[in-house]
This record gives structure tokens, C-alpha cells and sequence, in this order.
């Protein structure tokens, strides 16, 4: 009964999934793990964060042209948000990184610290870019006939109005 599975790739950079010790996590592996949940009939959710030390603006549209190669049906899109009791937290405080302690902006999709190699601005603009791709009408109907194909039976609505509700809510939040 399976329908779809949540895989936290959390980068199609491999220095950024290095950088955080990611190591399990091999780009080089992502197709062939897809292909295979796939090829028994089940959908991936994908979730992504951007942000890490070794990001750069590059990452959007490297991220964006992959995960057109990768062929995920759902994506859930998040900003690096340090939560405060963890190492991140603790480690980009040290470093004077976080610049607001609102804790109502602790939110995955509000920059809450500086980022190493871009502004905020562009981590925002850049992450709210691969929503808006990701969750066009045009990909999300291309998507949801090949998660119809995939699963086979009507338990395919799910992942399918996935990519619905997700649209809502980052034209919400990235303003898409």
C-alpha cells in the first residue's frame, strides 16, 4: 500500500552533502534509487535545503536542471534554518551568522542567518526560483499524469495533489 516515499536528498551538490557529513548520500546514486521506487510503482518526495556553507547563486539553477534529469514527483523546497539547542545553531551563532532570534521566522522557507556565499536576498529569491519552476501548472500536470502512470490506481491522488497543495503554500511563502 505503499504510494510514495520522503527522501531527504537535501542537496544535489555533493561538496554541500561532504560539507555536512551527508555521507550515505551520493548524487551519483540518486536516479538509480528513483528509478528503482519507481519501477515498483511508488512516487519520491524529494526535500531539498538550501543554504549550506559551500552553496553559491549556482545552486538554483543546478538544482533546478537535476532534478529535471531525476524526475521527482513532489518537492518540498527548505531553507537551512538553524534551530536554536542544535550544533548548527550553536556553531553559526559563535560565528555572529544568525541575525534574528524571532523564533516565529524559524519558518524553512525565512533566511534567519548570513549565509557564507551569497546574501540572504539571494538565498530567498533563489530558493523561492526553484519553487516556482518546480511547482509551474505546466511541470505539475507533466508530473501528475507520469504519477498516475507510476502508481497505477487511484491512490496516485495522493502524491499528485501533493504537488497542488505544495504550489499553495510556497506561492504563500516565496510568493510564486
Amino acid at each position: 500500500g505503499c504510494v510514495e516515499w520522503f527522501v531527504g536528498f537535501e542537496s544535489v551538490s555533493q561538496e554541500a552533502l561532504d560539507g555536512i557529513n551527508k555521507k550515505h548520500n551520493k548524487v551519483k546514486d540518486f536516479e538509480k534509487m528513483i528509478d528503482r521506487v519507481h519501477d515498483h510503482g511508488m512516487t519520491i518526495q524529494g526535500g531539498i535545503i538550501f543554504g549550506f556553507d559551500q552553496d553559491t547563486p549556482d545552486v538554483f539553477d543546478a538544482t533546478i536542471e537535476k532534478l529535471n534529469e531525476l524526475e521527482i514527483d513532489v518537492l518540498e523546497v527548505n531553507i537551512l534554518t538553524p534551530y536554536p539547542g542544535t550544533p548548527l545553531y550553536d556553531r553559526l551563532d559563535k560565528e555572529g551568522r544568525i541575525f534574528t532570534k524571532d523564533w516565529s521566522k524559524y519558518t524553512q522557507v525565512d533566511v534567519v542567518f548570513e549565509p557564507k556565499n551569497m546574501t540572504p536576498k539571494e538565498l530567498k529569491e533563489g530558493a523561492g526560483k526553484v519553487a516556482k519552476e518546480f511547482y509551474s501548472w505546466k511541470n505539475i500536470i507533466k508530473r501528475n499524469v507520469k504519477i498516475f502512470t507510476t502508481v497505477k490506481n487511484l491512490s496516485a491522488s495522493i502524491p499528485a495533489g501533493t504537488n497542488y497543495n505544495f504550489r499553495r503554500y510556497y506561492k504563500r511563502d516565496f510568493g510564486i
